[in-house]
């Protein structure tokens, strides 16, 4: 585990949170790594107090897993759960899209293009976290002008996951490429009024996530296992 940034202030337990939240978002924290409080405690210069209460509360983001007699883990979902998660993506960001225009088209589009120019920025500079960010701010853009609290509380109970596994999924220049023009596509289809099409772009974007995270997360795992094995293993799904 990477030394964290030892924290000061009146909520320690929040602030521990958002320090472990954050480093499981960069990947400072690994997918399925091992979470020590003691460690985590002495790393951000805490009692273990806040650090449990922030644990708790980032289980409950989904972020941490608990298994009995063995501990706390950073989540690492099953190629099934990223699945599921990418049509849960579908659903709420689709429907938040049309509400969204529906309701303040020209701030919606604003907005998109401002993270669209952060993102071109970001690769730009080779800001591999700065370009996550942007990314995860040109999706939110339809939650946060959507105008429907539950469907904003729904997408927050999963958007640390999202952030999670995006940051992990940021791959070589030609898939930059194409994110970024699926991205233009997706703005100008929305600034055009084309939603039907915004729609279908939109959609085809977030169901990629599984593939590629089968192809950079989960098959070079397989294939270390294999190789330390002498043989092929199938990781099973939990």
């Amino acid at each position: 585990m990477h030394p964290l940034t030892p924290l000061r202030g009146p909520s320690l337990a929040a602030l521990a949170a958002a320090r472990i939240r954050d480093a499981i978002i960069t990947g400072e924290l690994a997918l399925g790594e091992a979470l020590s409080e003691d460690r985590l405690a002495s790393a951000l210069g805490i009692s273990r107090t806040p650090v449990r209460e922030a644990l708790t509360a980032l289980q409950m983001q989904g972020l941490i897993t608990t298994q009995p007699q063995r501990g706390s883990f950073v989540f690492d979902p099953t190629e099934e759960e990223m699945a599921e998660l990418c049509e849960f993506r579908l659903v709420v960001e689709t429907r938040a899209m049309w509400l969204s225009h529906a309701r303040d088209r020209i701030r919606l589009v604003e907005e998109l293009e401002a993270a669209q120019a952060r993102m071109d920025a970001a690769i730009a500079a080779g800001d591999r976290i700065g370009w996550a960010a942007a990314d995860a701010a040109l999706h939110e853009a339809f939650l946060t002008n959507c105008g429907n609290q539950f469907l904003v509380q729904a997408y927050q109970l999963i958007s640390g996951r999202i952030s999670a596994v995006r940051t992990r999924l940021l791959g070589p220049p030609d898939n930059q490429s194409r994110s970024v023009e699926e991205h233009r596509e997706i703005i100008r289809a929305v600034a055009g009024g084309q939603l039907m099409q915004a729609e279908t772009i939109l959609a085809a974007h977030v169901m990629q996530m599984r593939p590629r995270y089968r192809t950079i997360v989960l098959a070079p795992r397989l294939a270390a296992e294999a190789g330390r094995a002498g043989g092929p293993r199938v990781r099973r799904a939990r």
